[in-house]
C-alpha cells in the first residue's frame, strides 16, 4: 500500500504537467483562432466597404442611365412632334380660315339671324381648333406614366388625325383603318401608346420611300387589345430582324433616323404591361403588332 501511495504521489506532478501543457495548447489554439477570426472580420469589412462603394457607384450610374433614357424619350417625342407639325397646321388652318370668313360676313350684315348663324359656326370651328390643341398638348406632355381606361380605337383616330395630312402630302402614303365593332378598352398610359403608334407609322412610311398604303387595325385577340401597323415595303431580312429593337440600330441613311423608335416603342409597351412583335417577309412588307392588357372593368 505504501508503495502504491508513493507511485500515486509521483504520478500527480506528471498529470498536472500534462494538463498545463494541454491548457497552454488550447490557449495557443484559441489565440490563433481569435487572430484568424479578427483577420477574417477585417478582410470582410474591407470587402464590404469596397462592395458598398461599388454599389453606390452602380446606383449613381443607374440614375444617370434613367436620366439618359428620359432624355431619349423626350428627344424622340420632340422629333415626332416636328414631323406632325404640317398636319397640325393643316388641322388648325382650315377652321381658322372659316372663322375669319364668318367674322367678315358678320361685319357686313346687320340682320341678326345670319349673325347668330355665323356666330354659331365660329363657335363650332373654334371648338375644332381647341380640340386639336388639347390633343397636341396631351401628346407633348413629359410627366410620369398615367394609366387610365382608353379605347384603342380612339387612340388610333387621334394619331391618324395628326399624321394623315403629313403622310399624304409629303410621303405619298395613304392610311386605311380597320377596327372591331366593339370598343377595345385598356388601362394604359394613353400618350405612351400613342407615342409608340407614331413611331410605328413613321417607320412604315419610311419603309415605302416611293409611297404606298399603311393599314392600321385595332381590336382584341386572346384576351388582349391590339393595334397593328402594316406596310408594303421591302420587309426585313432574318439577319436584321434580330436587331431591330436594339437601341440606335437603324438601316436608314445618316440623318434620317436615330434608331430609337422601335426600341422606345417596346419600352413604352412593356411599361404598360404590353409587348410588341413583328411579322415580315422580304419583298412583302412588315406588320408590327402592339399588344396591351384589356381593362378588367371593361
Amino acid at each position: 500500500m505504501a508503495r502504491q501511495g508513493k507511485k500515486a504521489r509521483a504520478g500527480a506532478p506528471d498529470r498536472v504537467r500534462e494538463l498545463e501543457i494541454a491548457l497552454e495548447e488550447e490557449r495557443s489554439l484559441s489565440r490563433a483562432r481569435n487572430i484568424l477570426l479578427e483577420t477574417n472580420i477585417r478582410e470582410l469589412n474591407e470587402v464590404y466597404a469596397v462592395l458598398n462603394e461599388k454599389l453606390k457607384a452602380l446606383r449613381i450610374r443607374e440614375e444617370r442611365i434613367k436620366g439618359f433614357e428620359g432624355e431619349l424619350v423626350r428627344a424622340n417625342k420632340l422629333s415626332s412632334l416636328g414631323e406632325l407639325a404640317g398636319s397640325i397646321a393643316h388641322e388648325i388652318k382650315n377652321p381658322l380660315i372659316s372663322v375669319q370668313g364668318f367674322a367678315k360676313r358678320i361685319l357686313k350684315t346687320e340682320d341678326i339671324a345670319p349673325i347668330r348663324r355665323y356666330a354659331g359656326l365660329i363657335d363650332q370651328e373654334a371648338g375644332r381648333m381647341a380640340n386639336v390643341l388639347v390633343k397636341l398638348l396631351d401628346f407633348s406632355r413629359m410627366d410620369e406614366p398615367r394609366r387610365e381606361e382608353c379605347d384603342l380605337h380612339d387612340i388610333v383616330d387621334d394619331t391618324v388625325l395628326f399624321m394623315e395630312h403629313h403622310l399624304t402630302r409629303f410621303k405619298n402614303v395613304t392610311v386605311e383603318l380597320r377596327r372591331s365593332a366593339e370598343p377595345v378598352i385598356a388601362r394604359v398610359d394613353r400618350i405612351h401608346i400613342q407615342q409608340a403608334l407614331v413611331n410605328l407609322i413613321n417607320n412604315a412610311a419610311q419603309a415605302m420611300p416611293g409611297g404606298g398604303v399603311i393599314r392600321i387595325s385595332s381590336g382584341t385577340d386572346s384576351g388582349l387589345g391590339f393595334i397593328t401597323v402594316a406596310d408594303e415595303g421591302d420587309g426585313i431580312s432574318k439577319e436584321l430582324l434580330e436587331k431591330i429593337f436594339e437601341p440606335f440600330f437603324t438601316t436608314k441613311p445618316k440623318g434620317e433616323g436615330t434608331g430609337l423608335g422601335l426600341s422606345l416603342s417596346r419600352r413604352l409597351l412593356e411599361t404598360n404591361g404590353g409587348s410588341i412583335d413583328v411579322e415580315t417577309e422580304p419583298g412583302k412588307g412588315s406588320t408590327f403588332r402592339m399588344l396591351v392588357p384589356l381593362s378588367k372593368t371593361a
